[in-house]
């Protein structure tokens, strides 16, 4: 999409070096459980985002800058290839540093790994590269709100983000990439009709794959908040499942469901 590589100015800073081994690093989880769900993983978290989700989670990652020469996340990957069956590459937006994504995936590849990234969706184009170059194994895509504004730009301070979204749904249907559609609820967006809509929308596009709603927690720093109880989001999961025909799960964090 027109004006998509505007984040590619991350991987561009500093002078006089081989920016192509260069990758602007918010960390590495040698071993998660969480990220993939039954999955042992090595989680690569790369700096920069377009959006400002008022409520994100990594909004440290969302800017600045940590450079490290690609070969220290390489090592942290070798090592950690013993214990692990894929790389995921999170944020931040991973697809906003294009060729620090397709380098550490390829590495994954080379080490017989199974390659999840988890995206916002704001790179459609990033990512068709990357199915294509059969590099992604499994996407995890944000929906946030339904597919329209005002709507997805109250969800993530920035308009004109749903049509990306809606393309790299249509790149994993039509490439037929695993996908793992997630939506986080918070107690004011979005609102229970706005997570059936989501529903609807997925199923107008042929996704049949399982829409996963989680349980929205306050981020660091931020004004604390109930956040909506595990009952109210299995009930939600139920609903879409019975009114919209998709298959629907929830995740919470431990609260009591009773």
């Amino acid at each position: 999409m027109d004006g998509e590589p505007d984040m590619k100015e991350e991987e561009e800073k500093g002078e006089g070096r081989d920016q192509s081994r260069r990758v602007n690093l918010g960390g590495i989880v040698s071993l998660s459980t969480v990220d993939w769900t039954g999955v042992a993983a090595t989680v690569v978290f790369l700096r920069g985002c377009p959006l400002k989700c008022p409520h994100c989670q990594n909004w440290h990652l969302r800017s600045g800058e940590s450079f490290e020469d690609l070969a220290v996340v390489e090592e942290k990957i070798r090592s950690a290839s013993p214990f692990v069956s894929c790389v995921v590459l999170s944020g931040g937006e991973p697809l906003a540093q294009p060729r620090a994504a397709q380098k550490i995936a390829g590495l994954a590849k080379e080490l017989g790994l199974k390659v999840g990234i988890e995206t916002c969706g704001f790179y459609p184009n990033v990512l068709r590269d990357l199915v294509e170059a059969e590099l992604v194994d499994h996407v995890f895509l944000d929906v946030k709100a339904p597919l329209s504004d005002p709507e997805y730009a109250r969800a993530t301070g920035r308009e004109a983000v749903a049509p990306r979204v809606k393309e790299c749904l249509e790149i994993c249907l039509a490439l037929e990439v695993p996908l793992e559609v997630r939506t986080t609820v918070f107690p004011e967006m979005p609102s229970l009709e706005e997570v059936g809509t989501i529903g609807e929308h997925l199923q107008n596009l042929g996704i049949e794959s399982p829409l996963t709603i989680q349980q929205g927690q306050p981020r660091e720093g931020e004004e604390p908040f109930d956040p909506v109880p595990a009952k109210e989001l299995r009930d939600l999961a139920e609903a879409v499942k019975k009114l919209i025909g998709i298959e629907a799960e929830y995740r919470s964090r431990g609260d009591d469901e009773d």
